[in-house]
Formats: C-alpha cells, sequence, structure tokens
C-alpha cells in the first residue's frame, strides 16, 4: 500500500509540473498533446495524476514545450561535482535514472539507471534530438531495440547509437538492472 502511495504521490507531482511548465510556456493543452503525439485527455489525465506516463511519452512532452526532462524534476546542481548523494533520482514505472552530470554540462549527460525486471521505455520506439547515445549494461540484462532490430545486452556489452533512431528498451531479466547511458549533447 505505502508504495502504491508513493507511486500516486510521484504521479500526482510530475503531472503538476507538467501542468506548471506547460502554462510557464502559455501553450495550450491541445497544442502540447498534439505535438508530443498523445490525446488532449490523456495529458489531462496525466496532469491530474491519475496515470504514469512511459520515459519516450514524458520525454515526448516534456520536448514538446521545448524543455528537458531535467527542467521538469529541477536541477540546483550548480558547479562541475556532483555527489552520489546529491544525485537527482527520478523515478518513473519501475525505472529510476539517477542524473550524474551537472546542469552545467551541456554537451554530455551520464545517466545511471536502475530497471526493474518488465520495466522499460514501453512499447513504442522513440527518438530524441541529440548527437549520440552509448548504453552500457553494468549488471543484468538488457534488451534495446535499434530500428526494429533487438539487441540483448548483458553484464559489459555496450551499443552506441545516433539519438534519432527510433529506440525502445526493456529489461527481460529476474533481477534489476544497472545500466549507465551517455547522451551527447545533454538534454535530460
Amino acid at each position: 500500500m505505502e508504495a502504491e502511495e508513493s507511486e500516486a504521490s510521484i504521479d500526482g507531482a510530475v503531472g503538476a509540473r507538467l501542468r506548471r511548465l506547460r502554462r510557464e510556456h502559455k501553450l495550450s493543452a491541445k497544442d502540447v498533446a498534439d505535438a508530443a503525439h498523445v490525446s488532449p485527455a490523456y495529458l489531462s489525465r496525466l496532469e491530474h495524476g491519475k496515470i504514469s506516463p512511459t520515459v519516450a511519452t514524458l520525454t515526448r512532452i516534456v520536448q514538446a514545450m521545448g524543455e528537458s526532462v531535467g527542467r521538469l524534476f529541477g536541477d540546483d546542481t550548480a558547479g562541475p561535482l556532483v555527489r552520489r548523494a546529491d544525485r537527482r533520482i527520478v523515478h518513473n514505472r519501475g525505472v529510476a535514472d539517477e542524473i550524474i552530470t551537472p546542469a552545467m554540462a551541456t554537451r554530455l549527460e551520464v545517466l545511471e539507471t536502475t530497471v526493474e525486471p518488465g520495466a522499460g521505455s514501453g512499447p513504442a520506439a522513440y527518438h530524441h534530438p541529440g548527437d549520440e547515445e552509448c548504453v552500457l549494461v553494468l549488471d543484468g540484462r538488457l534488451l534495446v531495440w535499434l530500428d526494429g532490430t533487438e539487441h540483448d545486452l548483458r553484464e559489459g556489452d555496450a551499443v552506441t547509437f545516433p539519438c534519432r533512431t527510433p529506440h525502445r528498451w526493456e529489461n527481460p531479466g529476474d533481477a534489476a538492472a544497472r545500466v549507465l547511458w551517455v547522451i551527447t549533447p545533454a538534454g535530460y
């Protein structure tokens, strides 16, 4: 029950932040929904904390507003040093992204992600602005689909690809996977 309440409060906080960000940009829900390829009803339910988006959908919505996911969650990290205890952690549907690079980093972004069994980016492939993305499996297993081709990554395996390549990913294993993402330029 506590986990369900915690997830509900996270969904509500994400929704409220999305709504605030949309209003800051003076954008209508329809405009954002159209640009992000979701229905206005879906965006409304999300903004009111009724549903939890996939990572891919959340990224599309935030980018439709001309923002980064990092802006959605706030980043008070100043300077080049980020201590482990000070990392921003973004939880979403069995995925926890620890943002390792500070806000000042604009050319490079590094995330350490924990992906619970069965969790992932969702069933639809997505792409995003940027140059390149590298995925390194630290522990466990991760399936990564690049333009429809499946890559089965195990501990120590990595795959690098252009950010605009349609991709999706999922942990098919029985244990959590730890993954390092390196993306250029920074956009989270």
